[in-house]
């Protein structure tokens, strides 16, 4: 019999907008690789005289997750990023100009330098001055006519650019900025796939009789699998991974009469690192009432993963 394998949340192929971001939380879990892996360990088991033959079935739904309206935009620009910032557009200079400012001044002068640069940045002959300038020397210049401006308007602002502690403060905020900025990035891109996949198969999982697109490409890969050439005696292999568990448990336990033909029997079912216990425990799955998978009452359960089932066939 084959071996099947469902994913969990922020799998995407690489065709799909969302990949770079779900690579930075699944890398390692791509398809060839798990694929090498069940070819190696785990074929030679299920037919030891051809574990070259054995159908290996893997059940893609990553297509039907989350999808992101937007794409989420990375890190804002900064001056010292850019190569030329007369390039920038009114907006972005005035964006980029006003954060690097924050960092020399502490928050209760933020008003005064808002009013400043974006005063400097729409000022028209300031901007072909700018263009007049070489690239390396533009922002330093920028920033002299802010300062200018700023002696005008607030007199001790423009002293506050020099002192020795205002550098100083500057300095630990811009290094808190930084390194809250590398936590926060990650997440930002994320987040809505991770939680958005969760919530994407909860919402359109359908009930018993009309199943959602996602539990539909489970049972197809099951049927696939029931079909599949297999020799005399050998057992239906299926590993799910994260979120593939709970998918898996509901086609198992509330669609199973949902394959036509008939649902096989799976002999052996590695839920590695699900949360079928925390589903079960918050009563998320289609089925109520005690754990008993279609065809296969389970032998036992183990406990496996922090956020792991207390309950995993």
């Amino acid at each position: 019999m084959p071996i099947v394998f469902v994913h969990g949340v922020a799998v995407r192929d690489p065709d799909d907008p969302q990949y770079a971001a779900a690579q930075r939380l699944t890398r390692g879990a791509d398809w060839p690789m798990v694929e090498a892996a069940l070819r190696e360990h785990v074929a030679p088991a299920v037919r030891p005289s051809a574990p070259e033959r054995v159908a290996l079935i893997r059940v893609y739904w990553g297509d039907l997750g989350a999808q992101p309206t937007e794409v989420v935009e990375g890190p804002p620009l900064t001056l010292r990023e850019v190569e030329s910032p007369a390039a920038l557009t009114p907006d972005e200079l005035g964006e980029a100009l006003q954060r690097m400012l924050f960092e020399k001044l502490p928050p209760a002068q933020w008003p005064a330098v808002v009013d400043a640069v974006w005063a400097t940045v729409a000022d028209p002959a300031i901007r072909a001055q700018l263009a007049a300038r070489s690239p390396k020397r533009q922002a330093s210049w920028l920033v002299k006519q802010v300062r200018a401006r700023l002696v005008e308007t607030a007199p001790e602002l423009s002293r506050a650019f020099g002192q020795a502690g205002a550098d100083l403060a500057a300095a630990g905020r811009r290094n808190i900025r930084w390194a809250m900025g590398g936590v926060r990035r990650p997440l930002e891109e994320l987040v809505p796939v991770f939680v958005g996949d969760v919530l994407r198969y909860l919402d359109g999982r359908g009930v018993p009789g009309a199943p959602g697109p996602i539990v539909q490409r489970v049972l197809a890969g099951l049927a696939e699998a029931r079909d599949a050439e297999c020799g005399a005696g050998e057992p239906l292999v299926v590993l799910t991974h994260s979120m593939g568990g709970q998918l898996v448990y509901d086609a198992l336990t509330a669609y199973a009469d949902e394959v036509p033909g008939g649902m096989p029997r799976v002999d052996l079912w590695c839920a590695s690192a699900s949360q079928i216990g925390l589903f079960a425990e918050l009563g998320m799955f289609v089925a109520e009432g005690p754990p008993s998978v279609w065809g296969c009452p389970p032998i036992g359960w183990a406990i496996c993963g922090t956020l792991g089932a207390r309950r995993t066939c």
